[in-house]
């Protein structure tokens, strides 16, 4: 687990304030015989940060992480290792506007009506799984298969459907939804 926080002075009312950051994670592992064996973790972490912007503009930024996997390996014979993983990621950047009470009825009016920036929010399942087969002291075969499934909501190259647009026309966008699926194979041969 750690803790931290930092604080910030300038010469004027703008820039960046106070920042935090607080992180806490768990891993543990079980031999279940002396052949499998089990893994697994546990992650939280939350960072902050407050600034104060021109116009009478508060920005604070706020970002939560959690993660969690699993894993499984294991020698059903002597010439056999097999093995599975399974996690997965939350990541949520929340970015809360507020006005003070110097700002014009326009700003005001606008932040009603839009409510600020919208959320960030990225999630991962992860899929690991393999096989090792040794043919002798020297060489082995290897299977790798791998998938991955992921969300990403970012408004900064998509939102509401319309992708981010460069000042000379040309536009960027993404997938909110992916799937990405990875089959290896390989031979390994050790000289003495």
């Amino acid at each position: 687990a750690q803790s931290g926080r930092d604080r910030y002075t300038s010469p004027s009312a703008y820039g960046l304030r106070d920042t935090g950051m607080d992180q806490v994670s768990v891993d543990a592992s079980y031999a279940i015989s002396s052949r499998w064996s089990f893994t697994s973790y546990f992650s939280y972490a939350n960072e902050t940060l407050h600034q104060a912007r021109a116009d009478g503009a508060r920005m604070d930024f706020d970002n939560q992480s959690t993660g969690v996997g699993i894993g499984l390996v294991g020698k059903p014979t002597p010439k056999v290792e097999v093995g599975a993983n399974l996690s997965y990621v939350d990541d949520t950047s929340v970015y809360a506007q507020t006005l003070d009470a110097t700002v014009d009825a326009a700003s005001r009016a606008l932040l009603a009506a839009t409510g600020g920036l919208p959320d960030i929010v990225y999630r991962q399942t992860l899929l690991k799984l393999y096989g090792r087969y040794l043919i002798d002291k020297r060489s082995e075969v290897r299977l790798d298969v791998i998938h991955q499934r992921s969300t990403w909501t970012d408004w900064t190259w998509l939102y509401n459907g319309v992708p981010f647009t460069y000042s000379d026309g040309t536009s960027v966008g993404q997938q909110p939804r992916q799937s990405v699926t990875f089959v290896g194979l390989r031979y390994v041969y050790r000289w003495p």
